[in-house]
């Protein structure tokens, strides 16, 4: 009765295992291919990315997947079996350790907060990378596969991982726990202007010497401000792909007499881009969220100060609409009311007080309340108003108020 459910399930992480060490493996030859000075250390590692998404998203119980894929794309290379075992393990520390931080300051995928970034920033990206950084050079030493300086390869390896948490782990992020994107203020439309801008800007860019990497970043701010995480992390991995095919190429404006430190500034600037887009995106983000608890609170306000539903009068018929005269997120100060203040006398009500926000909403519960208790002592209009008036100076001196009409019958 037990076995069939747990077998499925093993069954379903095994396969999740299988196509993590699959992506993984394919990335990590994708980028592989832009390893220069070492042959096993690149300045472009999307592996990392990934990995640090799989098991933040899916549970550090694929690691088996990171360890799978990593070894196989280095055991595949020039270095002996050794040195790749000891390369997959710092790769599965790595994302590992990335993962149990974030998991330790309650890391939110979909980046909602300020706090989520930093996270993944100086945990996951600055300080995860350090441990593959520091076992896959030692694994080199070992395996005497280093064709560079230890702490020049240190150096490579960890900016490398550093751009693929940035850029490729928030890309999948967002884009996972963003789904479907109703919630973006702009459109298709507008995604398929602004994709096609961004590609253009980056062909001027990365197909001229002259420094104008500048001109992205309107572009950038765009993404964030129209389409918040998702737009931002996609903009920078979209920029990423064309600074670094360009760059690879000798093309555009971080060509340097390296081809590893060219990489790495073509791949630090679309982070730095991207992380920028990204904190514009949580904030714009914030506020929106913001506005609309503003909205509903101020919604849920205003109703309580009116009739939910005016009671029927003999041989009288009497109706209520309210339409705020300005669309905003505070409550406004005008209300109405109809009470029945004796046997067969009628109290009509309306009212305005001046301003708009809480504290116009405490008054108007205030001159509402104190007329529904007057009202059925006094006996005609002037008098309500009177003892209205004397109730609102005693409590708020500080703010007008106006009965536009109170009508009794």
């Amino acid at each position: 009765m037990i076995t069939a459910p747990i077998r499925s399930g093993r069954l379903a992480a095994s396969r999740w295992v299988l196509v993590l060490a699959l992506v993984y493996f394919a990335s990590a030859k994708l980028g592989l291919a832009l390893a220069f000075a070492t042959p096993s250390v690149t300045a472009v590692w999307p592996p990392t990315g990934i990995a640090l998404a799989a098991l933040v998203l899916g549970g550090r119980g694929l690691w088996p997947g990171v360890l799978l894929g990593a070894f196989l794309a280095n055991v595949t290379t020039d270095v002996p079996v050794y040195t790749a075992a000891g390369i997959a393990v710092g790769n599965t520390l790595e994302a590992l350790v990335g993962a149990s931080l974030l998991d330790r300051v309650g890391f939110r995928p979909a980046l909602p907060r300020l706090r989520d970034i930093f996270a993944l920033v100086v945990l996951a990206a600055v300080l995860s990378t350090a441990v593959s950084a520091t076992i896959g050079v030692a694994s080199l030493s070992v395996g005497d596969s280093l064709s560079e300086g230890a702490l020049s390869t240190w150096r490579v390896w960890w900016l490398g991982d550093m751009g693929g948490d940035l850029l490729v782990a928030s890309l999948i992020f967002v884009l996972v726990t963003h789904w479907p994107y109703r919630d973006l203020p702009g459109s298709a439309a507008e995604a398929l202007v602004l994709m096609l801008a961004f590609v253009g800007i980056g062909l001027v860019v990365f197909t001229h010497d002259v420094p104008a990497a500048y001109l992205t970043f309107p572009i950038i701010v765009w993404a964030a401000l129209r389409f918040l995480q998702p737009g931002a992390s996609v903009a920078a991995v979209v920029l990423a792909t064309v600074a670094v095919t360009f760059t690879a190429n000798e093309s555009g404006p971080f060509v340097r007499p390296s081809e590893d430190d060219s990489l790495l500034l073509a791949q630090s600037f679309s982070a730095i881009v991207g992380l920028t887009g990204l904190i514009l995106a949580t904030v714009t983000s914030q506020r929106r969220r913001a506005e609309r608890r503003a909205q509903h609170l101020a919604h849920d306000l205003q109703a309580e100060l009116l009739p939910p539903q005016l009671p029927e009068i003999p041989q009288f018929e009497a109706a209520g609409w309210y339409r705020a005269s300005m669309q905003g997120q505070e409550a406004g100060g005008d209300f109405y009311d109809v009470f029945k203040a004796s046997p067969g006398r009628w109290v009509a009500v309306i009212g305005d007080v001046c301003g708009k926000g809480p504290e116009a909403a405490s008054l108007t519960a205030l001159a509402r309340h104190t007329l529904r208790a007057v009202g059925r002592q006094a006996t005609g209009p002037s008098d309500a108003l009177r003892a209205l008036n004397e109730a609102i100076l005693e409590q708020r001196s500080d703010h007008p108020a106006t009965a536009h009409g109170v009508h009794s019958r």
